[in-house]
């Protein structure tokens, strides 16, 4: 009673859905390197400019931290500022310590997913070159997930609303997929 929705699918059904839509941008290699390629380019867009440049600022931040600290520190040695004062200094030089550290940690896992995606568009690129397009609809539910996988595959279920796929790679037109040679109805990619 307390869920909303109230419309049920056959996993079945929802499966051959949404392998159908996978298993046509498998057979279009070109579709599928340009959407890769895409998915790709919008992830270093994220990098916000040279990452290098980026790691070397936040990396000089946490240097200046460092200095500035042991000066405050030998200040406060030399009786030149209290204690008071000194705690929050090397508070507010901590709060920069930690943002440094979380924007460098950022900046590495952006650099990691990024290498990540180009490790996946390689991978499925010879996947679906390797493979005749007969045998891409007989791969494994072991490989297929494998596959969801790589391109970040999601389907979202909404009530009185087709099924939605969003992930890495959604480009082209909306494919219909097909149970016994009947059409089971769209399927809206995101």
């Amino acid at each position: 009673d307390a869920c909303a929705h109230e419309k049920h699918y056959r996993s079945e059904k929802l499966e051959a859905e949404v392998w159908a839509f996978v298993a046509h941008l498998l057979k279009d290699p070109q579709r599928l390197r340009a959407g890769l390629d895409q998915m790709i380019e919008e992830e270093r867009k994220g990098l916000r400019g040279d990452p290098v440049r980026e790691a070397k600022t936040w990396l000089d931040k946490l240097t200046e931290v460092d200095e500035m600290r042991a000066g405050y520190q030998e200040l406060a040695a030399k009786k030149l500022m209290s204690f008071e004062e000194l705690g929050t200094k090397l508070a507010g030089l901590e709060e920069t310590r930690r943002i440094a550290l979380q924007e460098l940690d950022a900046l590495k896992d952006r650099r990691a997913r990024l290498q990540e995606l180009e490790r996946d568009k390689t991978a499925l690129l010879e996947t679906s070159a390797g493979m005749a397009p007969s045998c891409i609809d007989d791969l494994t539910p072991e490989e297929r997930n494998r596959i969801y996988k790589m391109l970040r595959l999601r389907c979202v279920l909404r009530p009185n609303a087709p099924v939605e796929l969003s992930g890495s790679v959604m480009v082209g037109p909306e494919v219909r997929a097909t149970e016994n040679g009947r059409s089971t109805g769209p399927v809206k990619y995101l």
